[in-house]
């Protein structure tokens, strides 16, 4: 009989919804494969209250509550939780998985629910890039303390490999820097202003299809790329550098002229993310670039790619095709296989 993991999640928007309705399908029997039986517990949200039951809430109930706009609180069972941090605190949980908002001036409250999360004995997944820019070695440090995990595949390029590429399958290899066009968002409009389509008009289909920030300026003022870049900087190259201090330029001030004209002369503008290293100190920017139509960085919509620089195996790209909020909720997926066995794995040796 396989063991069951009970998973919390933290925010119930568009990636946490989606991984809710694939848990029943595709995303259970990967979690059974690996060992364990999926089990959520507990749903927190900003608007819709929150639920816990340690035997399983009803995720067909949930989503239909939070799409009619209801509360979850009529879902609960048991002991009155207050507050998120009381949630973190006491649900019935073995992985608290993170789909909150970002806060990119202070990573608030992912890192709190992280380190709250990690000292109560839980594993950790999150899609929030905050933890990965402001606390990274710190809370890395805990995780191995409390003999727990701390996971964050989703949190840049959604699902796509990126950490588990460089960690699993790179052994020995120094990162040296990278470049990336790390913001679906932004490449989504300006390949749309390409088209003579309008900011607003491009915005609209990026909330469509789920990719924007709960607030467009950090995604158009280059805020998310940035938090993006700390965090890969932190993670990859063992930096320690905070979004404020990283050179900053969004793409609200690009004239649409100037975009449309790069795109007849055969470049594409795109908001890339750079990490160098000048005299052992690791330098983040971003910045809107136009790029040659040939360059790994000029994928169209909402495309994301990454070029990582290495010593051993030179540039190695990651390419990411029409990235949705379908991705980002597989990315969660990919860490809790991981959860699955290694807690399948501590409950075989217990017997």
């Amino acid at each position: 009989m396989r063991p069951v993991l009970r998973i919390a999640l933290i925010g119930f928007g568009n990636v946490g919804r989606r991984f809710a309705e694939r848990l029943a399908g595709p995303y259970g029997r990967a979690l059974r494969a690996a060992g364990v039986e999926p089990r959520v517990t507990g749903i927190a949200t900003a608007h819709h209250g929150l639920a816990v039951n340690e035997d399983g809430l009803p995720l067909g109930r949930c989503l239909a509550a939070v799409r009619a706009g209801r509360s979850l609180s009529a879902l609960h069972r048991g002991p009155s939780l207050r507050s998120v941090a009381a949630f973190v605190r006491r649900a019935p949980v073995d992985v608290v998985v993170d789909v909150t908002p970002l806060d990119p001036r202070r990573g608030q409250p992912a890192v709190t629910h992280a380190r709250a999360a990690l000292r109560g004995g839980r594993h950790v997944v999150t899609a929030n890039k905050g933890p990965l820019a402001f606390a990274y070695r710190s809370l890395k440090r805990l995780a191995k303390r409390q003999g727990r995990l701390f996971l964050y595949e989703s949190a840049v390029m959604d699902g796509a490999p990126i950490f588990n590429l460089v960690a699993r399958c790179l052994p020995g290899v120094r990162v040296l820097g990278f470049r990336g066009t790390l913001n679906s968002t932004t490449s989504l409009v300006l390949t749309r202003i390409e088209q003579g389509v309008s900011v607003a008009a491009a915005l609209r289909e990026a909330q469509a299809l789920g990719i924007v920030e709960a607030d467009p300026s950090h995604d158009l003022d280059g805020w998310d790329a940035a938090v993006k870049g700390c965090a890969l900087a932190s993670v990859l190259m063992g930096a320690s550098i905070r979004p404020a201090r990283v050179r900053r330029r969004g793409i609200r001030r690009l004239p649409a002229s100037a975009v449309r004209a790069a795109a007849h002369a055969g470049r594409h503008f795109r908001l890339v993310t750079r990490a160098v290293r000048v005299r052992g100190a690791v330098r983040v920017s971003v910045a809107p670039e136009a790029l040659p139509a040939g360059d790994p960085l000029c994928g169209a919509g909402s495309d994301s790619a990454l070029v990582l620089e290495t010593d051993l195996m030179g540039e190695i790209a990651v390419l990411e095709r029409g990235g949705t909020v379908e991705q980002t909720a597989y990315g969660l997926l990919s860490d809790l296989v991981t959860v699955a066995r290694a807690h399948a794995s501590r409950r075989r040796r217990r017997r």
